[in-house]
């Protein structure tokens, strides 16, 4: 994961992106999902962007549609959260810590979206703060994502 997400290790890269799509391909089959599917990114925070030097989750959220396509599998990335306040790194921070640093981070922007099969992914889940508050902000213009896809779950907090 660190080496993925710190250091750009293509390989790294690579693994996660399948652990997504492959967590994708169950979701679309587990749902019975016709169509493409619409994959939603956490955004990142502008600062861990500015010290990696690029955005860690669009970075595989656009491999994860490459090998989509190598399976016959239809993803469109949709660009739809932005952050609207500083939020603290929450690597430190325990659950109730991190439900309040995120509360209201988001912002989902109001495109036009035909796509009825939404799922947004994220590399990492912990404790599901950062999850909680797509789902909000998501709600805000009527989109309700059908799941969530990641490489890593920590299982305790889900």
């Amino acid at each position: 994961m660190l080496s993925a997400k710190e250091s750009g290790n293509q390989v790294a890269k690579s693994i996660l992106a399948n652990a997504i799509l492959r967590s994708i391909a169950k979701a679309k089959a587990d749902l019975k999902l016709c169509g493409i599917i619409g994959i939603i990114t956490i955004p990142s925070r502008a600062s861990a962007i500015r010290s990696r030097g690029r955005d860690h989750i669009k970075d595989l959220a656009q491999l994860v549609v490459k090998a989509g396509k190598e399976i016959n599998l239809e993803l469109v990335n949709l660009d739809l959260l932005r952050m609207t306040k500083k939020v603290k790194d929450q690597s430190m921070l325990n659950q109730a810590q991190r439900l309040l640093n995120i509360s209201g981070a988001y912002l989902a922007l109001h495109p036009e979206v035909p796509i009825n099969n939404l799922i947004i992914i994220d590399d990492l889940i912990t404790t599901g703060s950062s999850i909680q508050e797509a789902m909000r902000a998501l709600s805000v213009i009527n989109l309700r994502p059908v799941a969530v896809a990641t490489a890593c779950a920590v299982g305790a907090h889900l």
